[in-house]
């Protein structure tokens, strides 16, 4: 019985995976990003949707958000992650420095608080204050999605974006660990706020310097041969580190590519992370759209709310970034461009979502209004920021 049920599952994966290169292909002649591609397919096939159809016709739960389905998204994004710290390297983030802190902080703080001071007006405190954090940090993975794609990270601009979206993951969990804890607590004095703020972030600061001072003398003294081997190991264990403490994996992934990245073995690293994505890339995405049921779309004040959250995450994001981009690359255009490539909010509104249903504080509408936000705002960052690159950057490099 285990046995049918792990053939099913793999069965299941190798399926989306066909499905969402074959979406990837014909979407692309239509400057679609593929990771909106990616979670079309996955609404489509979803067991909401299409997917619960072939279902019922095969008599077998081949579509279904089962546990290995789950695993193999969070492995897929932490690859990404991981590839994006490794193209990047602390040369890169050095360069963006205090900007990229300050293009980060704003980015995250702005949103979170024009959401909350608008949605005290329609529900309570506590609601509010999720809505905010949800709308908080950008989704590196999409991000990183299309500078990937687009093979930008040269670009003067790609330096700050990929930077402040790392820095403002840090960010957004920190208003998310804070939040949480004036839930729990019912009020929190703001000494007791500022220290927990201080500790994370002392906590993160301490983590990533000692990663990029070590792991590159580590991998100085490995044979060529296990280099990829003890490069996938240091990932995971700074991942468990990282969730001990209690921050996301996507961020110890990230420390971990940067890291790696200041090794002369970086290269060949990079070529193994390039191979695995390439296989397993696609998976995330996919999970995100099969985790949204299509018919959140027809509840009209769910759409609305959802549309209004959109709306305050999208200006709130643009509003923190635009003006330090510009300072940064005293460019107007690319400026944009990083702005725009921040509005994606992707995996970490949805993680807020899932806190918050799963302690009782949103309920299924609440809920659904911050999917909708996450989904919206990733569509939508993700096509202009796609079409902003093709018209302003490839054409003129072309």
């Amino acid at each position: 019985m285990e046995t049918d049920e792990i053939y099913v599952a793999l069965l299941e994966l190798f399926s989306l995976l066909a499905l969402a290169q074959g979406g990837r292909l014909l979407l692309r002649k239509y400057f679609i990003p593929a990771l909106v591609a990616e979670i079309i397919v996955g609404i489509v096939f979803s067991p909401y949707a299409l997917g619960g159809v072939i279902n019922s016709i095969l008599q077998v739960n081949l579509f279904s958000i089962n546990n290995y389905v789950v695993l193999f998204a969070n492995f897929s994004v932490i690859l990404l992650i991981f590839a994006a710290g490794l193209s990047h390297g602390f040369k890169n983030l050095r360069s963006s420095g205090f900007l990229g802190f300050l293009a980060a902080t704003l980015g995250a703080v702005i949103p979170t608080y024009l959401v909350f001071v608008v949605f005290s007006l329609v529900y309570d405190t506590q609601v509010a204050l999720l809505m905010g954090a949800a709308s908080a940090a950008t989704s590196l993975a999409a991000t990183v999605s299309i500078v990937d794609e687009y093979k930008l990270y040269r670009e003067n601009f790609s330096r700050l974006l990929i930077s402040a979206a790392a820095i403002d993951d840090v960010v957004a969990l920190i208003i998310l660990s804070t939040v949480v804890e004036l839930i729990t607590l019912g009020s929190l004095p703001l000494v007791q706020t500022t220290l927990r703020v201080l500790e994370l972030s002392l906590a993160w600061i301490v983590i990533f310097f000692v990663a990029v001072f070590l792991i590159p003398k580590i991998l100085t003294v490995v044979r060529d041969e296990i280099v990829d081997n003890i490069s996938l190991v240091i990932l995971f264990v700074l991942v468990l580190i990282m969730l001990v403490v209690g921050f996301s994996p996507v961020i110890a992934a990230f420390i971990a590519g940067v890291a790696i990245a200041e090794s002369v073995k970086s290269k060949r690293v990079n070529g193994f992370t390039e191979t695995l994505i390439s296989i397993f890339g696609p998976l995330f995405f996919v999970y995100v759209g099969m985790e949204t049921p299509f018919y959140i779309f027809f509840n009209l004040n769910d759409l609305l709310l959802g549309l209004l959250l959109s709306f305050l995450a999208i200006v709130g994001k643009i509003f923190g970034i635009l003006p330090v981009a510009y300072f940064y690359t005293k460019n107007l255009k690319q400026s944009i461009i990083t702005a725009v490539g921040m509005i994606p909010r992707g995996e970490i509104g949805l993680v807020v979502a899932t806190v918050g249903l799963s302690g009782n504080v949103l309920d299924v509408s609440q809920y659904s209004q911050i999917v909708i936000m996450a989904l919206i705002t990733t569509f939508l960052g993700s096509y202009i920021f796609s079409t902003l690159i093709r018209k302003w950057i490839i054409v003129k490099s072309g």
